[in-house]
Protein backbone atom coordinates (compact mmCIF):
# COMPACT_ATOMS: atom_id res chain seq x y z
CA UNK A 1 0.00 0.00 0.00
CA UNK A 2 1.49 3.14 -1.04
CA UNK A 3 2.07 6.10 1.88
CA UNK A 4 -1.09 8.24 2.74
CA UNK A 5 -1.24 11.27 -0.06
CA UNK A 6 -1.53 14.98 2.01
CA UNK A 7 -4.44 16.95 0.61
CA UNK A 8 -3.96 20.43 -1.09
CA UNK A 9 -3.54 23.36 1.16
CA UNK A 10 -6.58 25.47 1.19
CA UNK A 11 -8.29 28.05 3.17
CA UNK A 12 -12.01 27.96 2.41
CA UNK A 13 -14.99 30.45 3.60
CA UNK A 14 -17.66 26.99 3.27
CA UNK A 15 -20.74 28.71 4.30
CA UNK A 16 -19.15 31.54 1.58
CA UNK A 17 -19.24 29.67 -0.81
CA UNK A 18 -21.81 27.46 -0.98
CA UNK A 19 -24.43 30.20 -0.62
CA UNK A 20 -22.34 31.50 -3.65
CA UNK A 21 -22.36 28.32 -5.70
CA UNK A 22 -26.14 27.60 -4.63
CA UNK A 23 -26.99 31.43 -6.09
CA UNK A 24 -24.61 30.86 -9.35
CA UNK A 25 -26.03 27.01 -9.90
CA UNK A 26 -29.82 27.76 -9.59
CA UNK A 27 -29.31 30.45 -12.37
CA UNK A 28 -27.46 28.34 -14.77
CA UNK A 29 -29.63 25.10 -13.99
CA UNK A 30 -32.46 27.60 -15.00
CA UNK A 31 -31.04 28.42 -18.49
CA UNK A 32 -31.23 24.64 -19.28
CA UNK A 33 -27.41 24.24 -18.07
CA UNK A 34 -26.51 20.25 -18.84
CA UNK A 35 -24.13 18.13 -16.94
CA UNK A 36 -21.01 16.94 -17.77
CA UNK A 37 -20.60 14.12 -15.77
CA UNK A 38 -23.93 12.16 -15.50
CA UNK A 39 -24.47 9.66 -12.97
CA UNK A 40 -26.02 6.12 -14.11
CA UNK A 41 -27.10 3.81 -11.87
CA UNK A 42 -24.78 1.05 -13.99
CA UNK A 43 -21.76 2.99 -12.22
CA UNK A 44 -22.77 1.57 -8.47
CA UNK A 45 -19.84 -0.76 -7.47
CA UNK A 46 -22.19 -2.49 -4.83
CA UNK A 47 -19.98 -1.07 -1.72
CA UNK A 48 -21.83 1.57 -0.28
CA UNK A 49 -18.94 4.32 0.87
CA UNK A 50 -17.16 4.12 -2.16
CA UNK A 51 -20.53 4.81 -4.54
CA UNK A 52 -21.12 7.96 -2.11
CA UNK A 53 -17.88 9.05 -2.83
CA UNK A 54 -17.43 8.50 -6.35
CA UNK A 55 -21.65 10.52 -6.74
CA UNK A 56 -19.73 12.91 -4.77
CA UNK A 57 -17.09 13.43 -7.30
CA UNK A 58 -19.44 13.59 -9.56
CA UNK A 59 -21.45 16.28 -8.15
CA UNK A 60 -18.14 18.38 -7.78
CA UNK A 61 -17.38 17.97 -11.10
CA UNK A 62 -20.94 19.24 -12.25
CA UNK A 63 -20.89 22.16 -9.92
CA UNK A 64 -17.57 23.28 -11.29
CA UNK A 65 -18.55 22.91 -14.93
CA UNK A 66 -21.30 24.87 -14.03
CA UNK A 67 -20.09 27.90 -12.83
CA UNK A 68 -17.93 27.65 -15.96
CA UNK A 69 -21.03 28.13 -18.20
CA UNK A 70 -22.02 31.43 -16.33
CA UNK A 71 -21.16 34.74 -18.17
CA UNK A 72 -18.81 35.87 -15.48
CA UNK A 73 -17.09 32.39 -14.50
CA UNK A 74 -16.88 33.24 -10.63
CA UNK A 75 -12.75 31.63 -10.70
CA UNK A 76 -12.38 31.74 -7.21
CA UNK A 77 -15.14 29.60 -5.95
CA UNK A 78 -14.00 27.66 -9.42
CA UNK A 79 -11.07 26.79 -7.86
CA UNK A 80 -12.34 25.96 -4.30
CA UNK A 81 -14.10 23.10 -5.71
CA UNK A 82 -11.35 21.72 -7.91
CA UNK A 83 -9.44 22.04 -4.71
CA UNK A 84 -12.11 20.17 -2.88
CA UNK A 85 -12.33 17.56 -6.19
CA UNK A 86 -8.40 16.49 -5.54
CA UNK A 87 -8.96 16.74 -1.99
CA UNK A 88 -12.05 14.36 -2.46
CA UNK A 89 -10.53 12.33 -5.06
CA UNK A 90 -7.43 11.49 -2.27
CA UNK A 91 -9.35 10.76 0.60
CA UNK A 92 -11.28 8.19 -2.17
CA UNK A 93 -8.01 6.43 -3.26
CA UNK A 94 -6.84 6.09 0.27
CA UNK A 95 -9.80 3.99 1.26
CA UNK A 96 -9.89 2.13 -1.97
CA UNK A 97 -6.18 1.22 -1.20
CA UNK A 98 -6.54 0.42 2.13
CA UNK A 99 -9.73 -1.71 1.52
CA UNK A 100 -7.31 -3.56 -1.46
CA UNK A 101 -4.76 -4.01 1.00
CA UNK A 102 -6.85 -5.36 3.64
CA UNK A 103 -8.30 -7.82 1.24
CA UNK A 104 -5.06 -8.77 -0.44
CA UNK A 105 -5.99 -7.44 -3.69
CA UNK A 106 -3.25 -9.12 -6.36
CA UNK A 107 -3.87 -5.67 -8.52
CA UNK A 108 -3.10 -3.54 -5.88
CA UNK A 109 0.28 -2.09 -7.11
CA UNK A 110 -1.32 -1.21 -10.95
CA UNK A 111 -4.60 0.10 -9.10
CA UNK A 112 -2.52 2.61 -6.48
CA UNK A 113 -0.54 3.76 -10.14
CA UNK A 114 -3.82 4.66 -11.61
CA UNK A 115 -4.90 6.68 -8.79
CA UNK A 116 -1.19 8.19 -8.65
CA UNK A 117 -1.58 9.40 -12.51
CA UNK A 118 -4.72 10.81 -12.02
CA UNK A 119 -3.77 12.85 -8.84
CA UNK A 120 -0.86 14.14 -11.08
CA UNK A 121 -3.49 14.70 -13.98
CA UNK A 122 -5.49 16.86 -11.77
CA UNK A 123 -2.73 18.71 -9.86
CA UNK A 124 -1.46 19.47 -13.52
CA UNK A 125 -4.59 20.89 -14.87
CA UNK A 126 -4.94 22.96 -11.12
CA UNK A 127 -1.81 24.17 -11.91
CA UNK A 128 -2.72 24.90 -15.82
CA UNK A 129 -5.87 26.62 -14.56
CA UNK A 130 -4.09 29.06 -11.85
CA UNK A 131 -1.69 30.07 -14.40
CA UNK A 132 -4.35 30.31 -17.01
CA UNK A 133 -2.48 28.86 -19.36
CA UNK A 134 -4.11 26.17 -21.36
CA UNK A 135 -6.46 24.35 -19.54
CA UNK A 136 -10.19 25.96 -19.53
CA UNK A 137 -12.19 24.98 -16.54
CA UNK A 138 -14.31 23.12 -19.77
CA UNK A 139 -11.60 21.08 -20.47
CA UNK A 140 -10.90 20.50 -16.59
CA UNK A 141 -13.71 19.03 -15.82
CA UNK A 142 -14.31 16.82 -19.39
CA UNK A 143 -11.21 15.38 -18.41
CA UNK A 144 -12.35 14.30 -14.79
CA UNK A 145 -15.68 13.12 -16.12
CA UNK A 146 -14.71 11.26 -18.85
CA UNK A 147 -11.59 9.92 -16.16
CA UNK A 148 -14.56 8.74 -13.25
CA UNK A 149 -16.46 7.20 -15.92
CA UNK A 150 -13.90 4.92 -17.78
CA UNK A 151 -12.18 4.16 -13.74
CA UNK A 152 -14.99 3.30 -12.63
CA UNK A 153 -16.88 1.35 -15.01
CA UNK A 154 -13.20 -0.61 -14.75
CA UNK A 155 -10.75 -0.76 -12.52
CA UNK A 156 -12.78 -0.24 -9.53
CA UNK A 157 -15.66 -2.51 -10.65
CA UNK A 158 -13.33 -5.17 -10.77
CA UNK A 159 -12.03 -4.13 -7.50
CA UNK A 160 -15.53 -4.32 -5.99
CA UNK A 161 -16.26 -7.95 -7.47
CA UNK A 162 -12.34 -9.86 -6.23
CA UNK A 163 -13.73 -7.86 -2.80
CA UNK A 164 -16.96 -9.82 -2.88
CA UNK A 165 -15.65 -12.67 -4.15
CA UNK A 166 -13.25 -12.79 -0.56
CA UNK A 167 -15.71 -11.98 1.14
CA UNK A 168 -19.25 -11.66 0.33
CA UNK A 169 -21.03 -10.90 3.24
CA UNK A 170 -19.19 -7.17 4.13
CA UNK A 171 -17.62 -6.52 0.75
CA UNK A 172 -20.66 -4.06 0.62
CA UNK A 173 -20.45 -2.63 3.95
CA UNK A 174 -19.72 0.77 4.70
CA UNK A 175 -15.86 1.00 6.21
CA UNK A 176 -15.05 3.85 8.16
Amino acid sequence: MTAPRAKLATHVNWPRLATGLLLVCREILAEGFMAVAVWREDYCTGHDLIDRQHRHLFDLVNQIHALAQSPEPPMGMIRQLLTEFANCAIEHFDLEERLMAEYDYPNLKVHCGIHQALVSKVQALLDKFDQASGASTVEVTQVMADWMVHHIRGEDRQMICFFQQKNPVDAGAVVG
